[in-house]
């Protein structure tokens, strides 16, 4: 205890220093863009030129020029021609549907769905792509794409009939065997007849009783004064 008390305290502070001297940055909200429809068809085109070869693995000398630096992630064009680059590939036939996940003024995004080609186990996938503006002297309105990023997980819906996992087949009643049927039959009309038994005992009973209630009245009114 002493020992410790004379050591003190040795740990380090990981968090970062604040300097009081700057001005405080404070994260502001990028501006909205509205898409035209232009604006649609150029991104779109852009996205389909990279998913026919950066994402299929064909002709990737093509997509090198389209790509960004973020997805590109410091690699040689050597390296990038190879095949093992960062983009997640997929067999790629065409898109099925698309949708705008977000759209700022030099950023946006795309939800796309890719159909799978045939021969492929799957029949489609779901991507984010991220577009951003890089623009240069004689394009000031060039887009590069900087991230490819699957959503979501598959399921068998997304999964072609043939490579689907095949149900059990049900259990065909006939093949039981036929104790399994006759006894629940026997024990059923065993309590018909127990029913019925004493449906019929309690009828006979009751004819009794009247027939000598009937004699009791019958002698009460014959008989005599005195």
């Amino acid at each position: 205890m002493a020992a410790a008390v004379a050591i003190g305290n040795t740990g380090k502070s990981d968090q970062t220093p604040i300097d009081t001297t700057k001005k405080a940055w404070v994260y502001h909200a990028p501006k909205v863009m509205h898409l035209s429809a232009r604006d649609r068809n150029v991104l779109m085109a852009l996205s389909v030129r990279f998913i026919r070869t950066a994402v299929t693995r064909k002709h990737l000398d093509d997509a090198w020029s389209i790509v960004g630096p973020e997805l590109k992630q410091g690699e040689t064009r050597k390296e990038w021609d190879s095949g093992f680059n960062a983009v997640v590939p997929f067999p790629a036939a065409g898109i099925a549907a698309w949708d705008v996940l977000y759209s700022y003024r030099d950023d946006v995004a795309f939800d796309i769905s890719v159909l799978g080609a045939r021969g492929q186990p799957w029949i489609s996938k779901t991507f984010m792509i991220e577009l951003k503006r890089h623009p240069t002297r004689t394009n000031p309105n060039r887009w590069l794409v900087e991230s490819w990023m699957p959503r979501g997980i598959g399921t068998d819906n997304s999964l072609r009939p043939s490579a689907r996992p095949r149900a059990a087949p049900i259990t065909d009643r006939s093949a039981l065997p036929r104790w399994t049927l006759v006894v629940p039959a026997a024990i059923f009309g065993g309590m018909l007849l127990l029913l019925g038994g004493w449906g019929l005992g309690s009828r006979l009973r009751g004819r009794r009783s009247a027939r000598r209630y009937a004699k009791a009245l019958g002698q009460t009114s014959s008989s005599r004064p005195s």
